[in-house]
């Protein structure tokens, strides 16, 4: 219980971190990321339909130029397995992981529980740590 309710307030924590990025973000973005999620429309990691988010490989902060490049992004899920956080950041929203497209196509095949989560530990210990712009 205390389990899903950590996931929740994570998940909100995650749209209230969208919700502030809009003030920097091209005008466009909305649209790109709607586009980007019908083309799409599960989860890359886990398969899930259920709290998508487009992820960018490189941070958006760090590579702006990078922002509307389909190229650049991924959808994942803040759903039950938290794709976004624990394979996107390595378990940190102030980190990101340059692998993430490798590492959720192995997930996503993968369905031996514990090698999934070799998969997750493996993405925290390769995460690089960005200083987020407030």
């Amino acid at each position: 219980m205390i389990k899903n309710i950590i996931k929740q307030i994570r998940y909100i924590k995650s749209i209230i971190r969208e919700k502030r990025k809009l003030k920097t973000r091209s005008p466009h973005w909305d649209s790109v990321r709607k586009t980007f999620i019908q083309a799409h429309p599960s989860c890359e990691a886990c398969g899930s339909l259920k709290k998508l988010q487009v992820h960018h490989i490189l941070p958006f902060h760090l590579c702006p130029e990078l922002e509307l490049d389909t190229s650049n992004l991924i959808t994942l899920c803040m759903d039950n397995n938290e794709c976004h956080l624990e394979i996107g950041h390595g378990g940190s929203f102030k980190s990101f992981n340059p692998y993430v497209r490798p590492f959720a196509q192995r997930f996503l095949i993968e369905t031996d529980i514990l090698k999934r989560k070799l998969l997750i530990e493996t993405c925290s210990t390769i995460r690089k740590n960005v200083v987020l712009v407030k």
